[in-house]
């Protein structure tokens, strides 16, 4: 069994092929998917594919690239959650300093009201973060005894992800271990212990090698696994079913 832990099934072409895109998947035998919004129109969105699938769960949020014009828009967040119980977390919420979208006062709002609802729901927060790692540090600093939060689509240095690792977050990665370029994140993968990590797609974005430059979708998380296995030099069982573990561990609060 595999999990895709961050999709955005509510992003086109995803949405408009929603059961073509659940088949593959199975086919490829990833058993649950996690999709996530990013505005409240799109979490509005994610409600109502959870409430449509099985297999298919929701993180409602704003992400910090959307923050500015759009605070006042948060509550109505928390008040989509207690909708349904298939929304398991908040985010992504974050900092994003590269694209200077949003004022950085305003993504530390966002990023810490998020944090506050997930200590009132008791779920996780689901964390975007791009060059903003002191910030990003100081905000999980404050609060990581009172949620637990997980850092998607990992692509920071290995001094970054050992203080996140301290601050008992876990850590996800993507497609973006299979490129070239990406030397230095696969010693972050060999560094970071299995029992910490999670797997994703992002998709519809950063298709896996040999996908590249086509739409991502939930199927290829089983790419990530393998190139994880590859880097570990351990099986690719071992993989899935640690990374499946920790899913079930951080949302639902199992434990073998």
């Amino acid at each position: 069994m595999i999990v895709d832990s961050h999709c955005h099934l509510d992003y086109e072409p995803l949405i408009n092929n929603i059961d073509q895109v659940l088949i593959n998947a199975k086919k490829n035998n990833i058993t649950k998917l996690l999709t996530i919004g990013t505005s409240f129109e799109s979490s509005i969105k994610v409600l109502d594919i959870v409430g449509k699938y099985e297999n298919i769960y929701g993180a409602i949020g704003i992400h910090p690239n959307s923050t500015t014009g759009n605070l006042d828009k948060l509550i109505s967040i928390l008040e989509l959650k207690k909708k349904s119980k298939k929304i398991i977390a908040f985010g992504e919420t974050g900092l994003d300093y590269f694209y200077k979208h949003s004022k950085k006062n305003d993504q530390i709002v966002s990023f810490e009201k998020h944090v506050e609802f997930s200590t009132v729901e008791g779920v996780p927060v689901i964390v975007h973060t791009r060059e903003a790692d002191d910030d990003t540090i100081s905000v999980i600093k404050k609060n990581f005894v009172k949620t637990n939060f997980l850092i998607h689509c990992f692509t920071g240095s290995l001094d970054f992800a050992k203080k996140l690792l301290d601050l008992n977050c876990l850590i996800s990665f993507s497609g973006i271990i299979t490129f070239k370029k990406s030397e230095e994140l696969r010693k972050v993968v060999k560094y970071v212990p299995l029992d910490r990590m999670l797997i994703e797609t992002d998709s519809p974005y950063l298709s896996p090698d040999p996908f590249r430059g086509k739409s991502n979708e939930p199927a290829y998380v089983k790419i990530v696994a393998e190139t994880v296995a590859l880097i570990k030099q351990t099986n690719f069982d071992l993989v899935a079913n640690s990374t499946t573990d920790n899913f079930h561990k951080l949302f639902f609060n199992e434990k073998n």
